[in-house]
């Protein structure tokens, strides 16, 4: 059972990670600091999801970079995904 649960919980982790790097990929937006296609976020202070060196990279207000799990969980993601597939 738990491992099953481990196997869901990974598989819906890497879901969320394809569909927002889609999301990313497909965007017309431009980060602000990096001339790379970006999306805008608003959590912590992060304002941007962005891929850098072919990972999922948040950037803050003044450029700096942070991995995708450095405070955001993966409820976070859904939340930034869900709003971004409402919007699209």
């Amino acid at each position: 059972m738990k491992e099953n649960l481990k196997k869901q919980y990974r598989d819906l982790e890497m879901r969320v990670i394809r569909e927002l790097r889609d999301i990313v990929e497909d965007s017309e937006y431009r980060s602000k600091t990096l001339d790379e296609k970006a999306i805008e976020v608003n959590i912590f202070d992060y304002k941007e999801l962005a891929v850098v060196n072919d990972r999922l990279t948040f950037i803050d207000s003044k450029g700096l970079q942070y991995s995708l799990f450095a405070d955001v969980t993966l409820e976070d993601l859904i939340d930034i995904l869900n709003s971004k597939t409402v919007t699209t």
